[in-house]
């Protein structure tokens, strides 16, 4: 491609620059002669405007006017060969065009604009023949890397050599890697950074032994469509391995598949040493939700298994940077219980159960990340699995469960209410919206069915610890 400093270099077309000068490194994309007295209706960016100065007015101020209204179509420059009808050029519109930092080029009346013209089409039309040449050897460096590389790391090295370059896709936000050729990247920093148009929320990082910029816009262009059907293709996979991973996780819930026999389906995902399980409320603003969060870059190494339930679910490495990282993109409000680490003798429906209780005393806490092994010690006191907590619960709420479905009475809420409210008969009667006598009768009743007072400090305890581990368990709503 042509600049206007390049044109005004080439000594056979006597060209000089008369102001704006500052402006010579634009690119010149067409040439036009134009002597209307509103140019600025006919051209367009980059292109060369050539007039015998006819069309410019005569006044000093409104010549300024004429040249900002022209240099406002972000045209490459104005060339002048004033013939016998042109003004003389005031020094308002030269500094206008200095201003502005757009080229006014003087030339001589006896310069054809036919040459001019041949000249800037010519190195044009070869750029854009350069410009083909090199998409299409990009294209077939692609294409065969497409053959020889399984690996999208290596066809970024083999996209990345043919074009003396290093490359690096990231993650738009965070700047996280998401993929790098595997060639050391070169010391003298990166060049460019271009957003990748798609699902991927990703940016394409070049890098250049000499540290120019890479400014081949339509190489980058081309570059940057094909990582995008890279990644496309590859989102398209984690989308099936997620499906997957969903019904892995259901059967595993359910009881149906035991974690022996899915070992080798956890392998296949790159799932060993440390599991645990994951219970994920997501909240606050974020750019990636809990159905794509999958294609998080953090988890590229691997394939999680997530199931959307009440809560998002999943199993995955003990990683702390990982975690909070999930944790993090899910929005700045989210809360997740982790679970202890998944062994087969417990297996997957108890560590979810963890991780639900400690999801629960995130919400309570306010730890955005709170483990079931870091739990308080109002907690240790009480039962530390589900098969304790479902005791707990048959054992000081199961008559009053019993009752409940079969009466309309519900001796249950009441008694959690009551609870909640530090045994304030005005305030539970309130709540409840019943008589104070109303009130006594239930708590009369809970106590025969029992055995144990509510309104004593060793009733309150028992049945409060059976409330709280039932629910922290999910086995009471």
């Amino acid at each position: 491609m042509l600049t206007v400093s390049e044109l005004v270099a080439i000594r056979s077309l006597g060209l000089s620059f008369l102001a704006g000068a500052a402006g010579g490194h634009r690119l010149i994309t067409w040439a036009h002669a134009v002597d209307l007295p509103d140019p600025w209706r006919w051209v367009s960016a980059g292109h060369l405007i050539m007039t015998v100065g006819s069309g410019i007015p005569q006044d000093r101020e409104e010549q300024a006017e004429w040249l900002r209204k022209l240099a406002g179509t972000n045209a490459s420059a104005l060339v002048i060969a004033p013939g016998e009808q042109a003004p003389d050029i005031h020094p308002q519109m030269l500094a206008a065009a200095e201003e502005a930092m757009f080229p006014i080029v003087g030339a001589s009346y006896d310069l054809e604009f036919v040459k001019l013209s041949r000249q800037v089409i010519e190195r044009v039309l070869q750029a854009q023949r350069d410009r083909i040449d090199a998409a299409q050897r990009l294209f077939q460096t692609y294409a065969s890397a497409l053959r020889d590389e399984p690996d999208m790391a290596a066809r970024l090295d083999a996209l990345g050599y043919r074009m003396g370059i290093h490359l690096q896709i990231e993650d738009a936000e965070s700047g996280v890697p998401i993929l790098q050729g595997k060639r050391a990247v070169p010391a003298k920093g990166a060049v460019g950074r271009f957003d990748i148009p798609g699902r991927a929320k990703a940016a394409l990082t070049i890098w250049r032994p000499d540290a120019q910029a890479f400014d081949d816009i339509f190489l980058i262009r081309a570059l940057v469509g094909l990582l995008s059907v890279e990644l496309e293709r590859m989102m398209i996979e984690r989308d099936g391995q997620r499906r997957d991973g969903e019904s892995l996780l259901r059967d595993l819930i359910a009881g149906t598949l035991d974690l022996g026999g899915a070992q080798r389906l956890l392998l296949r995902r790159e799932l060993n040493g440390t599991l645990v399980a994951l219970a994920i409320e997501p909240k606050g603003g974020a750019a990636w939700s809990a159905g794509d969060i999958h294609h998080a870059p953090e988890l590229l190494g691997f394939s999680p298994l997530f199931l959307q339930d009440d809560l998002l679910l999943a199993v995955l490495p003990d990683d702390e940077s990982i975690l909070r990282a999930i944790i993090s993109r899910l929005g700045s409000d989210t809360r997740a219980g982790v679970s202890g680490p998944i062994t087969v003798a417990g297996g997957i429906p108890e560590s979810i159960k963890q991780a639900r209780l400690a999801h629960a005393l995130a919400l309570e806490s306010g730890e955005s990340l709170q483990r079931y092994d870091a739990a308080d010690p109002a907690l240790t006191l009480g039962p530390r699995t589900v098969a304790e907590a479902r005791a707990l619960i048959a054992r000081y709420l199961g008559p009053l469960i019993d009752y409940d479905s079969s009466n309309t009475l519900s001796l249950l809420q009441t008694l959690d209410v009551f609870l909640r409210n530090d045994g304030s008969w005005k305030a539970t009667a309130a709540d409840l919206a019943i008589h104070r006598q109303t009130l006594v009768y239930r708590l009369k009743v809970i106590e025969q069915l029992t055995g144990l007072k509510p309104t004593t400090s060793s009733g309150t305890a028992r049945f409060w610890t059976a409330l709280q581990a039932g629910r922290h368990a999910g086995l009471l709503p």
